[in-house]
């Protein structure tokens, strides 16, 4: 499907060359997790993508894939062995990044978010764990709330976050965090952060979901939903990916072929300079 976007540049980069140099970093990491037996699947906006698109949603500029829990833990131990120009970005190795997952980056890349302390992303894919979920609901709710906690902390302390007016409650709330963040190094908040989320055993567990998500409760589902995987196309290749993906799909995304309105169709990246190299 062919969709004109409102914007076809990223901080002066043609957005289809950030989207190759991205899918470069997707065939190269693909490839290793193959070689070394670690499952994944293409979700989020990728898997959107390839199923609505056959590849890249046209306004996007990254790519995102989840691996359940004991692969992540086996990738992050062998990051120091990625492929040039693969680099790794993660609490365990950059003091600076505000993401608590890994992220695969093309070493020779720039693409600088502009959150209120600019960071140097690159161009590459987000990897997310895929975790247990409690199938308790009280037990998913307090999940959820000490969720919102450790992100709201690992935020401030990191400054991941984008300037925007907010009111005085929010202010006050902000200033308490900052001050309970300040007292905790970087790597004790992303340590804590992942004992939370890695607890339960996803071998067993009925509901999985990626807990470092953007939409909560909405990225859980049925362990049954990912499965072995299937092979999904995206931009030529053939990749992993949910073997229900308009299961996962739809408890994401709801209708998930309908188009967004214009206004909508934009990464909600807000990025200050990139380039390639």
């Amino acid at each position: 499907m062919s969709v004109a976007t409102l914007d076809d540049a990223v901080a002066g980069v043609p957005r289809t060359a950030i989207q190759r140099r991205a899918f470069e970093v997707l065939c190269s990491l693909a490839e290793f997790c193959d070689q070394h037996r670690i499952r994944y699947y293409l979700v989020g906006g990728t898997l959107l993508g390839a199923m609505r698109h056959g590849g890249f949603i046209p306004w996007d500029d990254d790519i995102d894939i989840a691996i359940p829990r004991p692969d992540y833990q086996r990738l992050l131990a062998m990051i120091d062995r990625l492929p040039a120009p693969l680099q790794a970005v993660h609490p365990s190795c950059d003091a600076a990044t505000p993401y608590p997952f890994l992220v695969v980056r093309h070493a020779g890349s720039r693409l600088v978010i502009d959150y209120a302390r600019p960071f140097d992303r690159g161009i590459g894919v987000d990897v997310f764990p895929l975790d247990a979920v409690p199938a308790a609901a009280w037990r998913r709710r307090a999940l959820f709330r000490l969720l919102r906690l450790m992100r709201a902390l690992s935020m401030n302390k990191q400054h991941g976050y984008y300037r925007r007016r907010v009111s005085v409650a929010a202010r006050l709330r902000f200033a308490l965090l900052s001050a309970v963040s300040g007292l905790l190094p970087a790597r004790s908040i992303y340590r804590l952060y992942e004992y939370v989320v890695a607890r339960g055993d996803i071998r067993s567990s009925m509901l999985v979901g990626n807990l470092y998500g953007l939409y909560g409760t909405r990225e859980i589902v049925d362990r049954d939903v990912f499965g072995d995987g299937c092979w999904l196309g995206f931009e030529g290749r053939w990749f992993r990916a949910p073997v229900r993906p308009e299961q996962y799909l739809s408890t994401v995304y709801g209708d998930f072929r309908c188009l967004p309105p214009e206004h909508q169709r934009h990464s909600g990246h807000r990025i200050r300079a990139a380039s390639l190299d």
